[in-house]
């Protein structure tokens, strides 16, 4: 937890946007409870204060696939599993990044799906208002 705190300040100070990566879902709703990562209460509020940073998270683990959005706007994507796909068919996606979305292209049994970064404004747009309320520009 105190590596991926760090890495998502440093992503935060330089202006940059995170897509996580994880081989098990974080949020519950995105996939079935018993696939959940064991601590994930733990790694949602630490992405949650990192909203204005973290777009999506894709995870594998549960081979049906899943997608939820959280509260924070942050995408969480469960990507179909190729072991669902029987032979000779193929189960994979690849990932578009625009200036304002994720595109997942799918194939097989993977889920095309678009997801938007509206939710990187709206944290910026809260910000700037407090900025102009309390006169604090830093």
């Amino acid at each position: 937890m105190d590596w991926l705190r760090q890495t998502l300040e440093e992503s935060r100070q330089q202006s940059e946007k995170v897509v996580i990566l994880s081989h098990q879902p974080i949020l519950p709703g995105s996939s079935s409870p018993i696939c959940l990562v064991w601590n994930y209460r733990d790694v949602l509020l630490l992405l949650r204060e990192f909203s204005d940073v973290v777009i999506a998270s894709f995870a594998g683990h549960a081979h049906k696939g899943g997608y939820k959005r959280d509260i924070s706007g942050i995408h969480f994507r469960v990507v179909e599993a190729v072991l669902e796909n029987p032979a000779p068919n193929k189960t994979y996606g690849m990932v578009d990044v625009h200036h304002d979305r994720l595109v997942v292209r799918g194939f097989g049994n993977c889920t095309s799906a678009e997801y938007d970064f509206k939710h990187l404004r709206s944290v910026v747009s809260s910000i700037r208002g407090c900025e102009a309320a309390t006169g604090d520009a830093s």
